[in-house]
């Protein structure tokens, strides 16, 4: 109806005018609070007529507002926007079909030459080095420059494409650069203006704000563009990420609590009485921070574990010759579970996380005790050498399981045991891995167990028989254990040093108990209590006039 019905629209923007001027006849200022369609609604409101309806509307506040997808489906009418619409995933298609063979190991040189060495490598990572005759020596090195030939073979001709790829190519970009001039020069000049209100007619301008959780579809949308100033910092949702459209004004909430902030603002401005609205407004932000950081370390633990998933999941199927696409048919069962149960376990952690900071939030704001920190994570600045050690040694053992699984199959008379026991190391460092990267702490002991499963084989296997050398120098999985040995110590040195980061941070707007002893001054608690009171009865506070709907 919004978008495509304008009789109907109209109609109920003739109704919420009406409703606008009854509350004009009554109120001295208004702010309007407006979700999902309604923030399509309250801003064609707020425009009708060159603004004539602003005159005591002093705030406008959009929660996820459905005013960018509405706009954009009305733009979609337009024949110039749904031509670039169909134009830019035609582009997309003609440019994977025709750069195919540069990435599918069947028919690409540069991917058949890179598999060709890491299949190379893996036999040197876990062979002990007294086991290593010149022949094997010289047949690596004839293999790694042959692998090395190929690369460079393919990078030099780009495969041996066939003009209609070529053509596909050159389609693709043309069809890209169509689509960027006119976005550039017919579409981007009239969208920047779709949004901008007109001035105010009364004494003040009117103040626009869009509020959104990280992942509301309809509310966080990137483009169209609105104003400057305009969208707000991403607002902690309590809920599964594609429902939190719906959860905004939960109990558990943080928007309500930032909006509660703004209210106390105007009281404080209106009526020139302190109700504490600054630390009310101080503490809020605190927690909001916390929780934008937590959001954003889950989900980088969460894309990494996905990522190294996707690699162990689709390495071996290309190693065996398998296409890019192949092999994501032939893993969809496992890539799917990944994915559901990755979403559900850090799903319910979040929620958990966040209902226990608001916890926190309501208590520091009623002036009660506070607990030690909830959250402590590290410093980003010392994240980077841990990260760094652990994926090389997760990638070490990864390399070196295959390897051992091959050198297994390729020398009978040799005994290789526990081969797969570097692989459950590899999974554990990369999550390991993924976890530093992203904030986490994490135990040193975990590190410990994963090194102990590193070093499996090379503790239990046993080389070639009739070799002088001694028994530690012939072992199956030597040099694997001794890479990983050495990566996981300069992780753990790294994580010992690191500097370590409480949120939410402590306050500073009250006496320094309030950030120690977690004890409020009289006037913190008195304000915290009094406004919770009169939020809820609607009463009178410190001579503050009443607060109604």
């Amino acid at each position: 109806m919004a978008a495509v019905r304008s009789q109907e629209r109209e109609k109920l923007l003739d109704f919420l005018e009406e409703r606008l001027r009854w509350m004009q006849a009554h109120c001295d200022e208004i702010v309007i609070v407006a979700h999902s369609q309604g923030g399509f609604l309250a801003h064609q409101l707020m425009t009708r007529n060159g603004g004539r309806n602003q005159s005591k509307v002093m705030r406008l506040v959009g929660v996820g507002s459905g005013l960018k997808p509405i706009r954009l489906l009305q733009q979609l009418r337009r024949p110039l926007v749904w031509a670039v619409a169909w134009m830019l995933p035609t582009a997309s298609l003609c440019l994977v079909w025709g750069a195919s063979p540069l990435i599918e190991p069947s028919s690409s040189e540069i991917a058949a030459g890179m598999l060709m060495h890491m299949e190379v490598t893996m036999p040197a990572l876990v062979v002990p080095l007294a086991a290593q005759s010149p022949q094997f020596a010289s047949a690596t090195l004839d293999s790694v420059t042959e692998s090395m030939e190929r690369v460079q073979f393919g990078l030099l001709l780009l495969g041996d494409m066939t003009w209609e790829r070529w053509a596909a190519i050159a389609v693709s970009a043309a069809l890209t650069l169509v689509c960027g001039l006119t976005i550039r020069f017919r579409i981007r000049p009239k969208v920047e203006t779709l949004f901008a209100l007109p001035p105010s007619n009364g004494p003040q301008q009117l103040e626009w704000e869009e509020y959104s959780s990280q992942h509301d579809m309809v509310g966080r949308m990137l483009l169209p563009a609105l104003p400057h100033g305009v969208e707000q910092e991403a607002t902690p949702a309590l809920g599964h990420p594609l429902g939190d459209h719906t959860r905004y004004f939960d109990d558990d909430g943080l928007l309500t609590r930032h909006l509660a902030a703004r209210l106390l603002t105007d009281v404080e401005s209106s009526t020139h009485r302190s109700l504490d609205a600054g630390r009310w407004a101080e503490t809020v932000a605190r927690y909001e921070r916390a929780l934008r950081k937590q959001h954003d370390r889950r989900r980088c633990f969460q894309g990494v574990l996905m990522l190294w998933v996707a690699a162990g999941s689709l390495t071996p199927r290309m190693a065996r010759g398998a296409t890019l696409v192949d092999a994501v048919i032939g893993s969809w069962q496992v890539l799917a579970a990944a994915t559901v149960l990755l979403s559900t376990a850090f799903t319910w952690r979040g929620r958990s996380s966040h209902r226990k900071l608001v916890a926190m939030l309501d208590a520091e704001l009623r002036g009660e005790p506070q607990p030690a920190p909830s959250v402590t994570i590290v410093a980003p600045q010392h994240r980077t050498a841990a990260t760094l050690a652990l994926a090389i040694g997760a990638v070490a053992s990864f390399l070196g399981s295959l390897g051992l699984t091959m050198l297994s199959g390729l020398q009978p008379a040799w005994s290789v045991r526990s081969p797969g026991a570097p692989m459950i190391a590899a999974f554990t460092l990369a999550a390991l891995a993924a976890a530093t990267g992203s904030g986490y702490r994490v135990r040193r002991a975990w590190i410990a167990g994963a090194g102990l499963f590193a070093c499996l084989p090379a503790l239990a296997s046993s080389g070639p028989l009739g070799s002088t050398a001694p028994a530690w120098a012939k072992a199956p999985g030597g040099p694997l254990a001794a890479v990983v040995l050495v990566t996981l110590t300069l992780a753990l040195v790294s994580l010992s040093r690191a500097r370590l980061v409480h949120l939410p941070e402590a306050s500073s707007n009250c006496s320094p108990s309030v950030a120690t002893a977690g004890k409020a001054l009289p006037h913190c608690r008195r304000s915290a209590d009094d406004v919770e009171t009169q939020v809820r009865t609607g009463g009178k506070v410190a001579g503050a006039p009443r607060i109604t709907h």
